[in-house]
């Protein structure tokens, strides 16, 4: 009986030993000076500039300066111009190449045996996009080029209704713009600050600390874990870590004497042994010191357990040596300094005597200033007026209009004009808009809004019977000639049934008719404006 109590007991004690060795993460905090694959030697060289050349439906909705206020160099000057670096950035307006709204049904019966079917939408769609962004140095040292034409395909999550699919439908163009212009911004920050940057990362990672207050150890290595935390909670990336590291010296020691303590070749030593390797590893990796964590990765590995972890932080810590003899440098703490210059869009302030931009040693006048073109318009008032307008106003004309005009006594004043104040804008260029009543529909998910208000529309074609206007975001607005406002062939009638709406603008012409039968005309400016043509032309 004797016998049989005390193996009972000497079970349990193996077992309460083997339970004592778990281990837990516990948090310490980093932070250093991330080092670029390709670095710019010469910090007088650490300068870059942008060019872009960017289809003005993807700016719709953001800032003209959106790709150059967003993409940052750590550790670089960003100038207006002139940069040792300059980026050259090229998007193009994204093609939606197929769209389409499917459903699923889903069955359950009741305990009567009554069958009731639920049913799911969801819009599948593909697009393509197009643009890239070249990086060069005014040395011809950097020559790189970052590609973000793709063909692409995606869905909306499940909808428990027909109608809530159309709504998200109808807005994919704006859905796929920003993802777009959003995805340019992620990748060239990422992989500009990859190659050339001094970006700083600051976070937590982890030592491993026996869990079992039982354990004789875990007090021990518990206040050896609260020594580096509290050391490391001082880490700046601007500062050495020679004090750090003298700081954490006696937490250093106690893990180098567990593996000679534990040195058995069972499961409990070798978690032990395990938490001091990695815990070492870890503290001299965070040190910028790779070759010395190397060290303790090597018997991470050996030790045999969990050795992936040992591997992993050795692959770091040789790639961490190579950036080192890459940036001639031995530490990643060191003060990083970042200028940003931020863009905006111009606009002068214009008094009596400005003299803000000298040409030819002359006086400025906005009546030459290349930015600004003639624009005369017609109010509904029948007044005629002559201003300057800033060309890039020209690129989102919507409900109100700014020009610059001269007084009696030559003096220059900005005044705003409501698009419901005026009835035609022409300007020098010879491009013309007129003031047409609709409802935007790419700016609402293709929804209407509640009524139609004025708004400034490019004409493109307009006749007796029909007139197609262009609105700045790409709608395509028709008016026939007896309604009083047009319709976007971007709203819903328009999207889902364009024969439809050909066929009822074509009604008492059956030639034009035979036209649409056959699908002829799509729903496009081109097409649109063929279709104009044509109907006007029928007698």
């Amino acid at each position: 009986m004797k016998k049989i109590l005390l193996a009972f007991f000497m079970l349990c004690g193996l077992t309460a030993v083997s339970q004592s060795t778990d281990l837990d993460p516990f948090d310490i905090n980093y932070s250093y000076v991330a080092l670029p694959a390709k670095p710019i030697l010469e910090k007088k060289n650490r300068t870059y500039s942008f060019v872009t050349n960017i289809d003005r439906n993807l700016q719709y909705s953001k800032s003209k300066f959106f790709i150059e206020n967003q993409v940052t160099i750590s550790g670089f000057e960003k100038k207006e111009k002139n940069g040792y670096l300059s980026i050259e950035v090229v998007l193009q307006n994204p093609a939606i190449t197929k769209k389409d709204i499917t459903s699923r049904t889903s069955s359950s019966k009741d305990k009567n045996g009554r069958v009731t079917n639920k049913y799911y939408y969801t819009v599948e769609y593909s697009y393509s996009q197009d643009g890239n962004a070249k990086v060069v140095s005014n040395d011809g040292k950097v020559n790189k080029i970052i590609n973000f034409t793709a063909q692409k395909t995606a869905k909306s999550q499940e909808y428990e209704s027909y109608s809530q699919a159309e709504s998200f439908q109808y807005g994919i163009y704006n859905l796929i713009r920003n993802n777009f212009t959003n995805e340019v911004v992620n990748t060239m920050n990422n992989e500009l600050n990859d190659e050339f940057g001094y970006p700083v990362k600051s976070g937590t990672d982890k030592l491993w600390i026996l869990a079992n207050k039982k354990h004789p150890e875990q007090l021990a290595e518990y206040n050896a874990y609260l020594t580096v935390k509290n050391a490391f909670e001082r880490m700046n990336f601007a500062e050495p870590t020679a004090d750090i590291e003298t700081e954490v010296k006696d937490a250093i020691a106690y893990f180098e004497s567990l593996p000679n303590k534990y040195n058995q070749d069972e499961k409990a030593h070798r978690k032990i042994r395990y938490s001091a390797y990695f815990n070492l590893a870890k503290i001299y990796s965070l040190l910028d010191k790779p070759a010395k964590s190397n060290e303790y990765c090597q018997k991470l590995i050996a030790n045999d357990y969990d050795k992936f972890d040992g591997e992993s932080m050795l692959k770091a810590n040789n790639e961490m040596l190579t950036l080192f003899k890459a940036n001639q440098i031995t530490n990643r703490h060191f003060a990083v300094e970042t200028k940003n210059f931020v863009f905006e869009e111009k606009q002068p302030v214009y008094s009596n005597n400005t003299s803000s931009a000298p040409v030819n040693n002359a006086p400025y006048s906005i009546e030459t200033d290349q930015n600004y073109i003639l624009a005369y318009m017609l109010t509904i008032k029948k007044d005629t007026i002559a201003g300057y307008m800033h060309k890039s106003r020209s690129m989102n004309l919507s409900e109100a209009v700014t020009v610059t005009v001269k007084d009696f006594q030559g003096k220059f004043s900005e005044r705003n004009f409501k698009a419901n104040e005026v009835s035609r804008l022409i300007l020098s260029n010879g491009e013309e808009y007129a003031t047409v009543a609709f409802r935007v529909s790419v700016d609402n998910g293709g929804m209407n809004m509640a009524s139609a208000t004025k708004k400034f529309a490019k004409e493109m074609f307009v006749g007796k019977k029909i007139s197609v206007y262009q609105y700045f975001n790409g709608e395509v607005i028709i008016k026939m000639a007896n309604d009083s406002e047009g319709k976007s062939n971007a709203s819903a009638g328009w999207m889902l049934g364009p024969k439809k709406r050909f066929e009822e603008m074509a009604k008492g012409c059956p030639s034009l008719l035979e036209r649409v039968d056959k699908k002829e005309f799509k729903n496009n400016l081109e097409s649109i404006l063929s279709f104009a043509e044509a109907l006007e032309a029928c007698k």
